[in-house]
């Protein structure tokens, strides 16, 4: 394939991925402790050919790559909602939680007890305590700033809070959870506030988010037609040759 229009084709699903990323972003917006995908672009040269990486024209095969492990932690806005299961955190860690496929951790703290009256996500998964899952019975519940629960003013557990280095330690699962992204990404104890009675917001600014969304329409676009003007224009020269 003519490099130029293999450049063009890698470019063209780089763009596509983008756009995904940031519809995600966006469809997202209104979710509690929900961190934005940035996107990063390179370019990379695989070459062919012989020993001396040349192809036989002397050009460089390049490649268009979305980069990944672009997750931003900045802190979000906070919410008040009074509501005494919501807590926000202040700072870079995460609430710890017991999935069916082991620990994960999350910033979305609108939590609830279960049946079992088991502190739980929304989606029900149990909240670690440093001692393993926390269990409220009937009182009036108070989670202190260092992340202590008390249930009429009786030290119960305190929250299992972790820190990871950057948004490259940690891959994203859906519904607010995120895994260690290997065995080198281990958690370490966080130094957060946390904050009862508060949801923290998406971080997606929405208003960049749609203004980097045309954006990348627009190369996706630009791209589309010099692809076409690169076939149209090797159609021309196969008819000429043909031709002859």
């Amino acid at each position: 394939m003519n490099n130029g229009i293999h450049v063009a084709y890698s470019g063209m699903k780089a763009q596509m991925e983008a756009l995904d990323l940031l519809a995600n972003n966006l469809a997202n917006v209104n979710t509690a402790g929900f961190k934005e995908q940035r996107t990063f672009f390179s370019l990379m040269n695989q070459t062919i050919g012989d020993a001396g990486g040349q192809t036989p024209g002397g050009a460089a095969n390049g490649r268009v790559k979305i980069s990944e492990g672009g997750l931003n932690l900045q802190d979000g806005l906070l919410r008040e909602t009074g509501r005494d299961l919501d807590v926000a955190l202040v700072g870079a860690g995460f609430l710890t939680v017991q999935t069916d496929r082991g620990m994960r951790f999350t910033r979305n703290g609108n939590l609830r007890t279960d049946a079992r009256s088991v502190l739980c996500t929304s989606e029900g998964h149990p909240v670690l305590g440093e001692q393993g899952p926390i269990r409220l019975g009937p009182g009036k519940v108070s989670i202190t700033e260092t992340g202590e629960v008390l249930l009429d003013n009786q030290p119960v557990e305190r929250l299992k809070l972790a820190a990871f280095g950057n948004g490259g330690d940690l891959v994203r699962e859906g519904n607010s959870l995120f895994a260690p992204a290997g065995p080198g990404a281990q958690p370490a104890a966080a130094d957060v506030s946390v904050r009862q009675g508060f949801l923290e917001q998406s971080n997606v600014n929405p208003v960049q988010a749609t203004i980097r969304l045309v954006e990348i329409m627009r190369h996706f676009e630009a791209i589309q037609k010099s692809l076409n003007l690169m076939i149209n224009d090797l159609d021309a020269k196969a008819i000429a040759r043909l031709g002859r």
